[in-house]
């Protein structure tokens, strides 16, 4: 087991289709939730239900934990990384459309009508991560690569 590089960690966040978003409810309880992560600018990404726990979550503490992580079955392989950040809800138009867009090409499904459904500047379902800090451990020694990440073929794609 080792800490993973830079690149590593990049890579993964990159290929892994599922993220964790922790937070704290305002009473200080753990709450997670799992979504399909995008990149608007440095910012993570996600299109998630802005009435949620998130939502009342990130009003008393808008501190994140987003887990990204991969294995192969039976665990013989892993790797996991782990960015801190701060999350809101941006409730800009075009930033709206621009995450719609986004995820839609991740999910390969056409959300124009959610994006005019779900375009709501009171309570937006854009929320984004930005991220202070990233580390990350896999299971390869330090003599080797970790193979679970595998560079994107195309970096438009996330």
């Amino acid at each position: 087991m080792r800490p993973m590089t830079q690149e590593e960690m990049e890579h993964l966040i990159h290929q892994t289709e599922w993220g964790t978003i922790c937070v704290t409810e305002p009473d200080g309880t753990p709450y997670a939730i799992e979504a399909t992560p995008f990149r608007l600018g440095e910012d993570i990404c996600f299109m998630i239900n802005p009435r949620g726990g998130v939502y009342r979550c990130i009003q008393a503490n808008p501190k994140v934990l987003i887990k990204f992580t991969i294995s192969e079955p039976g665990l013989g392989q892993w790797a996991g990384v782990s960015c801190h950040g701060h999350g809101e809800f941006d409730p800009a138009p075009d930033a709206l459309r621009l995450g719609w867009k986004e995820l839609g090409k991740i999910m390969d499904m056409d959300y124009s009508k959610a994006a005019s459904v779900f375009n709501n500047p009171t309570r937006s379902p854009l929320f984004r991560v930005n991220v202070g800090s990233v580390t990350g451990r896999c299971s390869a020694t330090r003599e080797e690569p970790c193979r679970l990440v595998v560079a994107p073929a195309d970096t438009d794609e996330k």
